[in-house]
């Protein structure tokens, strides 16, 4: 399954894909769009082919450290850039059992460190903290993440990973 560089016009499938992957997190349209407006080099679409059903979604860019972006919420701009965050990887069933986040992770690792940024982050949810640890996230433990972490649910982990020049 091939992934393709998000545009506005997949927009309808991304929020589609969201809806289904992420019912308790729901995000305005205008925040998906935000994120492809502001690092378009950080989103993507996945694709049963060229032109073919949207399976899936990746939003990432840059961020400052020690923060998550609010969910549903517009940034406005992004800030310096300290790590490279992953916002969201959103797979259909249909996708799942393809590799294809996997893939997802290998271009978000190649995309940081062609930016010179040494470490990712993420928010895991929906009990998504093993398949960050099998791709090396490990969870950052420390007493004010809970608070910050919130709204992203009660299973909310921020995780984060080294880069290896």
């Amino acid at each position: 399954m091939p992934w393709f560089a998000m545009s506005e016009r997949d927009m309808d499938d991304v929020v589609a894909i969201a809806e289904i992957v992420h019912p308790g997190f729901p995000e305005d349209r205008a925040v998906l769009a935000e994120k492809l407006a502001l690092h378009p080099e950080g989103c993507f679409v996945l694709r049963d082919g060229e032109g073919g059903a949207a399976l899936g979604y990746l939003l990432s860019h840059p961020w400052a450290e020690g923060s998550a972006p609010p969910l549903d919420t517009l940034l406005g701009c992004l800030p310096e850039p300290e790590l490279y965050y992953i916002h969201d990887i959103a797979l259909l069933p249909a996708a799942r059992g393809m590799r294809a986040g996997e893939q997802a992770v290998a271009a978000v690792v190649d995309h940081a460190r062609a930016l010179g940024l040494g470490r990712i982050a993420l928010v895991a949810v929906n009990g998504s903290t093993g398949f960050w640890q099998r791709h090396g996230f490990s969870v950052q433990a420390d007493d004010g993440w809970p608070e910050m972490l919130a709204s992203y649910g009660p299973d909310a982990a921020y995780m984060s990973r080294r880069l290896v020049p």
